[in-house]
């Protein structure tokens, strides 16, 4: 899989672990996720008699773990097991480990079944299923149908989770079969590349059919991210200036191809005839005069259309594969906390009120109780990127329809502030193309900062935090909770102070 998305990533991953980046809490947490959806699939009324290789993680055996998974999978076979967790296969020059053999009675061969946190079958699924099935059948282990099991996103918790009802099971086999080819073909190649030493680098840039041989290089592009995030990023990137072509918003594959073709990195060294959509150009325009656009004109009838009393809302929200409580969906964002920044009249102080969930019940009657005494029937209702929080407004009206009026309310009157920024009636070079609020702040406010904030600098980890401190009662819940206070006060504030700068 590292080789089809990069083949350099493949060759660091084999020869130079010590430039890959650590796994921070947030990625640790999807591989968490991940294990979880596993154990359920175990659950399935399918697998009736299981067996799993034994695990090792003391470094004295780690040198034999895959020989030792591959004789304890082999031993499982011969003692007649129909169901095999963690099964290893290693044939000359592969290994693979399938999280779910199971032995098919009517054919006397074994169904392959990969499990995945997804909500559905995606590209790469394929020819991980293929490369398992292909290693699998040259050690001998016969394979007939190749399965993907994934989360049911429609699935609603209703008391002890259902595995039956939680994953789907979708029978790829055809469209394995049709990968088979492209897969044996890719196996020879990928191995040429990790098998090259250190010192053959050159061999492999040339392999690469790149120019230049002195590293190991591969042209950068989207196929950092995808289909997944690649831990060398940070190394193959450093070259970069700060402010650099990939910043420039929007950018096509197309685009990142000519512009390497050119040679050109910083966003400044764009010449003024390359094609660019009008958001690129404005963005391009202002970058090389170093001068914020400003339409005066669209800021000041779109803040006169803003109604007292203004209310600066945010939301924070945890969403996991397994819903934490009744009524919940795999992945569904449950609103478990909200800060609010009042201005009640022209040149009024702003008020501000806030609620965090710190039980371990279901946080949103609660957080709903506290919000519609706060949030009157008229007013304007300020958020950043909208459909976030309606659609959470919109899943909490369908989960407690005693709250339905006063969120069709909210809805009803809610602005986003960021289409000031998106729409580009403001433009600074400072933005670097995005509309976020973390670009944001730092230009038009910048007394505010999140990197000033402890624990907590970006949602992502304020959602991942609260479940693991707060919700779960760490010994670390007090300092948490006033972290996330602040973190989301500062959300809110942001707006405000932005608006004050807009006004």
């Amino acid at each position: 899989m590292s080789y089809l998305q990069c083949p350099k990533k493949l060759w660091l991953s084999k020869n130079r672990k010590d430039l890959k980046a650590a796994v921070d809490e947030s990625q640790q947490a999807i591989f968490d996720q991940g294990f979880v959806v596993e154990s359920y699939a175990h659950k399935l009324a399918l697998f009736k008699s299981p067996a799993s290789p034994a695990h090792h993680s003391d470094p004295a055996v780690v040198k034999d773990w895959y020989s030792k998974g591959r004789a304890e999978t082999q031993n499982y076979i011969r003692n007649n097991c129909t169901t095999i967790f963690q099964a290893n296969a290693m044939p000359p020059d592969l290994y693979c480990k399938a999280d779910i053999l199971h032995l098919n009675p009517a054919t006397n061969k074994w169904d392959l079944y990969e499990v995945k946190s997804s909500t559905q079958v995606k590209d790469e699924h394929i020819p991980d299923l293929c490369f398992q099935k292909i290693a699998l059948e040259k050690d001998g282990i016969p394979i007939d149908r190749t399965y993907l099991i994934h989360i049911n996103n429609e699935y609603v918790r209703n008391g002890e989770i259902d595995s039956e009802k939680l994953l789907t099971i979708e029978d790829l086999t055809e469209q394995v079969e049709n990968q088979r080819q492209i897969t044996e073909a890719n196996i020879p190649k990928a191995l040429k590349i990790i098998n090259l030493a250190d010192e053959n680098a050159d061999e492999l840039a040339n392999e690469l059919a790149n120019e230049n041989a002195e590293k190991v290089q591969i042209r950068i592009g989207k196929q950092c991210d995808k289909p997944y995030p690649c831990p060398f990023k940070d190394y193959c990137w450093a070259y970069l200036p700060e402010y650099n072509i990939f910043d420039l918003q929007r950018i096509t594959k197309k685009q990142i191809n000519t512009l390497q073709n050119l040679n050109i990195q910083k966003i400044t060294d764009i010449p003024d005839n390359f094609t660019l959509n009008k958001k690129q150009q404005n963005q391009l325009i202002a970058t090389k005069t170093g001068k914020d656009i400003i339409d005066n004109e669209s800021i000041t009838n779109t803040l006169n259309q803003l109604n007292y009393p203004l209310y600066f809302l945010d939301y924070e929200t945890y969403g996991s594969a397994i819903p934490l409580f009744d009524g919940l969906r795999p992945y569904q964002q449950m609103t478990f906390q909200y800060s609010l920044h009042i201005i009640k009249g022209k040149d009024k102080t702003p008020e501000h009120y806030e609620y965090l969930h710190t039980d371990t019940d279901i946080p949103i009657p609660k957080l709903l109780s506290n919000l519609q005494q706060q949030i009157g029937p008229t007013g304007t209702i300020i958020v950043w990127n909208k459909s976030f929080e309606m659609t959470r407004n919109n899943e909490m009206a369908q989960q407690y329809p005693e709250y339905k009026d006063f969120l069709m309310s909210v809805n009803n009157r809610v602005y986003d502030l960021m289409e000031i920024f998106s729409k580009q009636y403001y433009i600074s070079p400072g933005f670097k193309g995005s509309s976020s609020i973390k670009n944001v702040l730092p230009i038009l406010a910048p007394h505010l900062s999140y990197k000033e904030l402890e624990d907590i600098h970006e949602g992502g980890i304020a959602s991942l935090y609260w479940y693991k401190h707060i919700y779960s009662n760490s010994p670390l819940k007090d300092r948490i909770t006033k972290n996330m206070l602040e973190y989301c006060k500062l959300d809110t504030l942001a707006m405000v102070e932005i608006w004050r700068k807009l006004r």
